[in-house]
């Protein structure tokens, strides 16, 4: 059967920055050729597939990492925008965007069981979607007009929090009731939020101003830079892209690594332009995509 990846060398200046990680080697995956396989939308909690859609985040395919099989789960618009996956790795939880007969753009959310391919239905279209997440790890919950829908849930049995964004600023929502949060200000904008596994901290992104984290109250807000599309890894450790633009395509992109304490370091090379990190600490792998549609899986201890 022909190789399903090809491995490639990672070339780390290892001498001159701090280690974070411990990089086993980078993989390049033999994806299918198809418009939906050219970013990274998830990667399953155990490291055994990734979810991938096309660079719009359209569309969802399941790669399997062992066998190379595809398969296409869904052709929904902004499925693969903040597609989340369950614990158990069974779960899949994405949005689909559709146009009313009014012509305004609307947003769903649905689940799919990789099981049996059931497809189930969180809320209907609407225009007051402000997120969705599976808080627990098990349970699809959408957060629409400020209330939390979860169909045969109690949504105040919900205790570890949502985090979702309504016109550029960040809601949280715990047991629940809904707040507005904006640590910095309400003068920013606010995008790439993400809850910690613990559930204490909030990760976010400040148009202007960088990457933060605080707690869930706004104390002990630490400055991460300039990191793009950030993801926990840990709860002392993210991983996201620093990029760099000329005012109209994106001329550079590394996959960086930090701690809290603001130890970093780069984990890919200058010689490709990575993006958009997926991460799964349990099973010490990062998927992340390149400007060409390419995906590679970066293996790793800590």
């Amino acid at each position: 059967m022909k190789k399903l990846i090809t491995l490639i060398c990672l070339f780390l200046a290892a001498t001159a920055q701090a280690q974070v990680l411990q990089v086993q080697q980078v993989v390049k995956l033999s994806t299918p050729i198809d418009p939906m396989a050219r970013q990274v939308a998830a990667i399953s909690p155990h490291g055994n597939y990734v979810l991938l859609c096309s660079q719009e985040q359209d569309g969802l395919i399941k790669f399997d990492l062992a066998t190379g099989e595809s398969k296409v789960l869904t052709t929904a618009r902004g499925a693969g925008f903040g597609t989340k996956i369950g614990h158990n790795g069974h779960d899949v939880v994405y949005q689909e965007v559709t146009v009313g007969p009014d012509h305004l753009l609307r947003r769903g959310v649905k689940t799919i069981d990789l099981r049996t391919s059931m497809v189930k239905t969180i809320t209907p279209p609407t225009r007051e979607l402000q997120g969705f997440d599976m808080p627990d790890g098990f349970v699809a919950a959408a957060v629409v007009s400020n209330e939390v829908k979860s169909p045969g849930i109690d949504p105040t049995a919900i205790v570890r929090p949502i985090v979702s964004n309504r016109n550029l600023k960040l809601q949280l929502t715990t047991g629940g009731v809904t707040r507005q949060f904006a640590p910095n200000g309400n003068q920013y904008n606010y995008i790439w939020a993400s809850i910690s596994p613990s559930g204490k901290r909030i990760l976010y992104y400040v148009s202007e101003l960088g990457c933060f984290t605080c707690n869930l109250d706004g104390s002990d807000m630490v400055k991460l830079g300039e990191l793009r599309a950030p993801q926990w890894l840990d709860n002392n450790t993210v991983v996201g892209m620093r990029d760099h633009d000329d005012g109209i395509t994106i001329t550079s992109s590394t996959i960086v690594t930090k701690t809290l304490d603001g130890t970093e370091q780069t984990l890919t090379s200058d010689d490709m332009i990575a993006m958009f990190p997926q991460v799964t600490s349990k099973a010490g792998k990062i998927a992340f995509s390149t400007v060409q549609g390419e995906i590679y899986i970066i293996n790793f201890t800590k």
